[in-house]
């Protein structure tokens, strides 16, 4: 659409844009305002900056894949939108309402979302890199594998949330609400924490429950919560929760800190008796994704892990072996010169991790995270890329000769693949 039609439509559009919207809960999008998008964020935001009553609704609409960097969508209906795959960067979604929206695998990179209404939205494997959320509303949001570094989470809602191996380096939590939050396995290396609020329902990165004596350590604060029984209502049992705030030394006197650790296939339990009832059908994360699924073969993965020399030297007498390191988490790891081919690999995360001169020749890496790791003289021949995230990655003298990927593979420039550029770059390019 050019410039002289968009001005000729405006008025039109404009003037159903403005008209009330009958529930503030309707999933329909309005199609005026996809229609004033997809002429172009350029437009849009400067149609926004001229018209500042436009509210646009956008809700339910399917804007997968969209190029939106620096879109202006501040105070947006967006409730149910798919955003997956989508670029914006530096988009303005201060105050947007994005409950149960998709964002799975969004680059969100520096994006403004302060105050933005996240309540039930998928971001797992989002780039959150440096964004804003400050007290914005994240109720059982689902965030796995999402990249958080430098984002500030300061005084948002985090409650029942998945920040399971969610990367959190250096990252506010300051004031955050992490009650039933699960971060276990997140990287919360030089993350802000203080006056955080916990409870005993929250399972940390280190696999145990939040205890009084922890929050004492961390100058945050620690709510006891009753336990409902199995005939309460949940809305009612919400009014019984009461908050202690307890900064400072622990005093021999409180309650010691849970000591057990995440073995097998089971997650620590306070009270056998009282465990399952009052707390499994209230937690996402403990009926879905505990640290009990996982898929990939522990003792491939811890050898791997502690030697790569030991293992190149099993596998060269071992050619037959199936090697099954599905969904393994790798983040930060040495695996320079590492033979991993034909491995299966699929959804397992690489992010900074070192694999100069590493092998993986045919291996299946779809879904797999490779953001900023070293791939420096790497042999990918033949590997399976489609849905990888090669963000940032160091791809020099990289071999990726008849490599597969799809429109989903994200490239290290953070464009994603086209026909045109797996042609120029020796790649197998397949329609989805």
């Amino acid at each position: 659409m050019n410039c002289k039609s968009l001005r000729f439509l405006l008025p039109v559009l404009l003037n159903a844009a403005l008209v009330p919207a009958l529930s503030a809960t309707a999933s329909a999008y309005n199609a005026a305002h996809l229609e004033l998008l997809n002429a172009g964020v350029a437009s849009w935001n400067s149609m926004r900056n001229t018209h500042k009553e436009f509210l646009p609704d956008l809700s339910g609409a399917v804007l997968k894949g969209k190029q939106l960097r620096g879109a202006d969508f501040h105070n947006a209906r967006m409730s149910g939108a798919d955003l997956s795959q989508s670029d914006l960067s530096r988009a303005n979604l201060q105050n947007a309402l994005l409950d149960s929206a998709t964002m799975n695998c969004s680059i969100l990179f520096k994006s403004n979302l302060q105050g933005a209404l996240l309540r039930g939205a998928n971001l797992e494997s989002a780039q959150l890199d440096g964004a804003n959320l400050h007290q914005a509303v994240l109720k059982m949001a689902v965030l796995k594998k999402a990249d958080c570094s430098n984002a500030d989470f300061s005084e948002s809602d985090l409650r029942e949330s998945n920040l399971r191996e969610t990367t959190l380096v250096n990252a506010n939590l300051s004031g955050a609400d992490l009650r039933a939050t699960y971060l276990w396995r997140a990287n919360l290396s030089r993350a802000k924490m203080t006056g955080v609020k916990v409870s005993e329902k929250s399972v940390l990165d280190s696999g145990k429950y939040a205890s009084l004596t922890w929050a004492q350590n961390h100058q945050s604060f620690f709510v006891a919560e009753a336990a409902p029984s199995i005939s309460d209502n949940p809305a009612a049992s919400a009014s019984t929760e009461t908050e202690t705030q307890h900064i400072g030394l622990p005093r021999k006197s409180d309650t010691p800190p849970l000591t057990q650790p995440i073995t097998g296939s089971t997650i620590p339990e306070r009270d056998a008796s009282t465990s399952k009832k009052s707390f499994a059908s209230r937690n996402i994360w403990q009926q879905s994704d505990g640290p009990a699924n996982v898929a990939y073969n522990r003792e491939q993965y811890e050898q791997v892990k502690s030697n790569v020399f030991g293992w190149n030297a099993m596998r060269k007498s071992n050619r037959d072996i199936r090697i099954n390191l599905t969904g393994a988490s790798f983040d930060h790891k040495n695996l320079s010169y590492a033979d991993l081919s034909h491995a299966l690999l699929q959804n397992a995360s690489f992010k900074s991790s070192d694999l100069s001169n590493s092998d993986l020749q045919f291996a299946d890496l779809r879904g797999c995270d490779f953001r900023e790791a070293n791939l420096q003289h790497a042999n990918l021949e033949g590997a399976d890329l489609r849905g990888a995230n090669l963000w940032r990655a160091n791809l020099s003298r990289t071999h990726l000769a008849k490599a597969v990927v799809t429109s989903s593979t994200i490239l290290d420039s953070g464009k994603k693949a086209t026909p045109e550029l797996a042609l120029r770059h020796g790649l197998i390019f397949v329609e989805q």
